[in-house]
């Protein structure tokens, strides 16, 4: 667990000495919101705006924008770049409706329920012909506590390395968002580049997104 962590860590200051990331400027025309945006070689696409002032000295919120296709059963985005002891967004289609869980994993089997991070769905969520959108305000997703115990913030002004996985079966009980899940069929990992993620307009986009 703890040379999941370290090498994460590693891979992430790499990126940010040689300046490389794998995520570029995306606006959302459902929603209006400027996005970092990145879209792995299995056609998911992960998405995430963040408020102006967000940096690596206290916790902040983050919006969050996940698009699959409907083939798939779930995907899922690990805020600290491996699977262990860190936030687990995991996100499937039922039907018309779309599902979101918050899970952590301690070990290599299912992840269970992680009551850190909470979710308000946002407008631009949804299910069309070909693929499923997830949108969400998320408090507790840029920051957790690390494999060690100590306290752990995304720098807001630098990049960092998240990993996502996916899987083709469906989760065991859609309309539940405790439900289990079958082991994924592929992970991956990318740098994303959170300062392009900062603007202004953050608060306004919460507003305006967030459903009557």
């Amino acid at each position: 667990m703890k040379w999941s962590t370290v090498s994460t860590g590693v891979i992430g200051l790499a990126g940010s000495v040689l300046a490389q990331t794998d995520s570029t400027p995306f606006v959302d025309a459902d929603t209006g919101i400027a996005f970092q945006s990145y879209t792995s070689t299995d056609g998911i696409t992960y998405r995430l705006a963040l408020p102006a002032e967000a940096t690596g000295d206290a916790g902040y919120d983050v919006i969050l924008q996940i698009v699959a296709p409907v083939e798939l059963g779930w995907a899922g985005w690990a805020w600290g770049g491996a699977m262990t002891y860190n936030p687990l967004t995991v996100v499937w289609h039922d039907g018309e409706t779309v599902q979101h869980s918050s899970r952590q994993a301690t070990g290599y089997y299912v992840p269970a329920t992680y009551e850190d991070a909470t979710y308000t769905v946002l407008k631009g969520t949804g299910v069309n012909e070909t693929h499923f959108k997830f949108t969400a305000l998320c408090t507790g997703c840029a920051s957790w506590t690390d494999f060690d115990g100590n306290p752990y913030i995304l720098n807001g002004a630098g990049d960092t390395n998240f990993a996502y996985a996916f899987s083709s079966t469906a989760v065991e009980e859609p309309a539940n968002p405790e439900t289990g899940f079958s082991i994924h069929d592929n992970v991956g990992r990318w740098i994303h580049d959170l300062a392009g993620a900062r603007s202004d307009k953050f608060k306004d986009w919460v507003t305006t997104n967030t459903p009557a």
